[in-house]
Parts: structure tokens; C-alpha cells; sequence
């Protein structure tokens, strides 16, 4: 007899979902080792529900990852986990969508509106609520704030920083390479800032003293090499750049002062090496907080949550007459719990659902096609460990 290879059957299940074909939900299959599929087809609704269930027990690397490799760039899922997995040296077994970012079309479009941290690297900085995994490996959620500052020369005045963002006239954001600059990718014409107005000053390392990439919980010496006038500095893959805006007016520096600048949250997330922003906490602590009444929209959705023994990367597909409605927020909850998790939380939804592993995209796109989104989270383990499993049965 034939054997049919397991995730191509799990495809072709999935395929059925969409086609509207009613059955009932099958039990979890492995993907490989420790990665266990389900798509749930529930015809009240409808709804179509993919659920990749991650045993903890194992041992995982979990990144994010940078739509094109920078702030500016956008990129399908299955290109960002290709991307990372290819800085990691390693093979990536899932991905998910991530934060919500900037979709209008202007010179930020694709930044992500909260928090990121990749492989150690502080990308975006916290805006509300965030995912992230602690030094001792265990996930955490809930709100991080900013507490990014300038500490000028004469010893006295601080000025909040933003990072890798658009600047407005009142505000001063510091702008490190990942804005634009592709890894080992030399460009004819740098990017810039995309700032106009005020001054920039262009910081270099100070010998002997940490420099780039930045990260959360440090503090570091820059020099100022050069002032520039206006903005739109050209960025280089060794040098930060200061951009202040023409209403702040900073101390009088020079070229060759020396100033410092604080990386720090709250909570203090020094040594976390992957972070990123998200919506709605669904869980925290076995609970859920007020969500809003039942009668809400259903949208597409993505969700991470987990409990003691699993993590679980979830999409609810929608918008999609016929395959699936989508989700309220107190119906997202519920969900989370009845796959018995203790911790959840929302991610980027709508067009930006999406869930893929091993090379193949699991859930149907409300766009037709997977959007080009500006982040993900990545699952890599030990690649001795990424062969796939014998097909089986796996219940919760």
C-alpha cells in the first residue's frame, strides 16, 4: 500500500476545510518531533481553526524575525522564517504573523508598532503589551515600557528617546542600521533616516565601551563623529544616528563629545534575546480580563498561549463566507482555554494571519495570499531533532 506522506495529508485536510466540506475535527498529528497540527472545522460559525501545539518539554529556539531583514521592509511569512532561519544556521520548523505595524503607505510603512527584540538586538520599542521569553526560558506577557533616554554631556539634561521610527518635530529618535541596512547585502544608494528638518548627529563607538547591535538593559558611550544640519542622514552599518526634531533644543554638543544613551524598560528585560509587541492579553494567570460585550466583529486571528506543558501558536481564519467568520475577542479567549491554556495573547490579525511550518502555509489568508507583513516569531530546535515523525495519533 501507498503511504502517503503526513504533511501532505494534513494539507489535504486542510484543503477540504476550505472547500466548505463538513467533518469532524481530527485528533492532533505530528509534524516532527515534539510539533503536533490540528485543523478544527466547527460548522457552527463556520470556522477554521489551525492550531500547531509545541511540547515544552523539549528544547526550542523561538526568534523573530524582520520582514526583508529591516524596519522598512514587508515580507510574506514564509520569506521571513526562510530569512531567519538562514541567519540562524538553522532550519525553522513554524512561524507565525506578529505585531501590528504601520500598513498605510509613507516612509515608516512596515514598522512595527510595539516591541521587538531579535537574537539579542532591541529593533522597536515597547508601546503596550508584549510577548517575550525571559534568560530562564520561560514565556512571559503583559505590558513593557519605554524608558529610552539621551543622557547629554553636561551631566544634567535627559531627553526620551524613540528608536527606528518616524520622527515628529517635538520628539528625538535614535535610528540604528536595522532601519534600512540589509545584512551582507551592499546597496549602490544607502537608506536614509526619512526624517526632514532639525539636526542629526551621527554617534560612533567609543574605544573599548559595548557598541552595536544595542540591546535592552545597557547603557552606552557614543561619540559624535559629525552634526548634520537637517535630516535625512544616510545610515552606515557601524554608526547610530540621533535625529532631533527642530522644536527640541538639546545642549549645546560638538563633534567629539561624548554622550551616553540608557536602553532600559520597565520591566527590565536586560538579557531577553526575543521579544515582541502584541494586542490584547487574553489570559494572564488562568483569567481572563474584560474583553467587551459578546456582540463584537470577528476578524481573522492569531494568538500565542500556552500552559505547563505546551505552547501553541493559533490562527482563526475569517472573512471568508462559506469557510470562516472569524473571532470576537471574548470568543479568542475561550478558545485559548478550551485548549487549556493559562497564558494568551492576541497578535496582528486580519489580512496578516498566517501560520506556516515545514515550508507550507496552513491556513487560508483572508487576502487570497499570504500578506507581506512586517515581523514573525520563528520555532527552531536542534537539527538532528527537525526529522519528520511517524505519522500518529495525538490527543489533548
Amino acid at each position: 500500500m501507498r503511504k502517503i506522506p503526513l504533511l501532505a495529508l494534513v494539507l489535504a485536510v486542510a484543503l477540504l476545510g476550505r472547500m466548505g466540506t463538513a467533518y469532524e475535527p481530527i485528533a492532533f498529528q505530528s509534524l516532527c518531533r515534539g510539533v503536533a497540527y490540528r485543523h478544527d472545522v466547527r460548522a457552527e460559525g463556520p470556522l477554521s481553526i489551525h492550531v500547531l501545539r509545541i511540547d515544552r518539554r523539549q528544547q526550542w529556539d523561538l526568534q523573530t524575525g524582520l520582514g526583508q531583514g529591516t524596519v522598512f521592509g514587508l515580507e510574506p511569512l514564509d520569506g521571513i522564517a526562510s530569512r531567519t532561519a538562514a541567519a540562524a544556521k538553522k532550519r525553522a520548523v513554524a512561524a507565525i504573523n506578529g505585531d501590528f505595524f504601520v500598513i498605510q503607505q509613507g516612509p515608516y510603512q512596515g514598522d512595527p508598532r510595539g516591541l521587538q527584540i531579535a537574537r539579542g538586538e532591541l529593533v522597536s520599542r515597547p508601546t503596550g503589551n508584549s510577548f517575550w521569553i525571559a534568560p530562564d526560558g520561560k514565556p512571559k506577557i503583559g505590558p513593557v515600557k519605554s524608558k529610552l533616554r539621551v543622557l547629554w554631556p553636561d551631566g544634567k539634561t535627559e531627553t526620551p528617546l524613540g528608536l527606528n521610527e518616524a520622527r515628529k518635530d517635538d520628539e528625538a529618535i535614535l535610528y540604528t542600521p536595522t532601519l534600512g541596512l540589509r545584512p551582507n547585502e551592499p546597496l549602490r544608494q544607502p537608506p536614509t533616516t526619512r526624517t526632514a528638518g532639525g539636526k542629526e548627529f551621527v554617534l560612533e563607538r567609543v574605544a573599548g565601551r559595548p557598541w552595536l547591535p544595542i540591546q535592552a538593559g545597557k547603557t552606552y558611550s557614543a561619540r559624535i563623529a559629525w552634526v548634520c544640519a537637517a535630516g535625512n542622514s544616510p545610515l552606515q552599518c557601524d554608526k547610530l544616528i540621533l535625529s532631533i526634531g527642530p522644536k527640541l533644543a538639546p545642549p549645546a554638543v560638538k563633534a567629539g563629545d561624548v554622550l551616553q544613551l540608557a536602553i532600559e524598560t520597565f520591566p527590565d528585560l536586560n538579557g531577553v534575546k526575543t521579544a515582541i509587541g502584541a494586542g490584547r492579553v487574553l489570559i494572564k494567570n488562568g483569567k481572563s480580563p474584560d474583553l467587551g460585550p459578546e456582540n463584537q466583529p470577528r476578524h481573522p486571528r492569531s494568538m500565542i498561549g500556552w500552559n505547563d506543558r505546551h505552547l501553541f501558536f493559533l490562527v482563526v481564519d475569517g472573512r471568508q463566507r462559506g469557510l470562516s467568520i472569524g473571532m470576537t475577542y471574548p470568543e479568542m479567549a475561550a478558545l485559548m482555554r478550551e485548549y487549556g491554556c493559562v497564558e494568551a495573547v492576541e497578535l496582528d490579525g486580519g489580512g496578516s494571519s498566517t501560520l506556516w511550518a515545514l515550508g507550507k502555509i496552513l491556513n487560508s489568508p483572508s487576502d487570497g495570499h499570504p500578506r507581506a507583513i512586517a515581523n514573525a516569531l520563528i520555532l527552531f530546535r536542534n537539527e538532528r531533532d527537525n526529522l519528520p515523525a511517524t505519522p500518529r495519533k495525538d490527543d489533548r
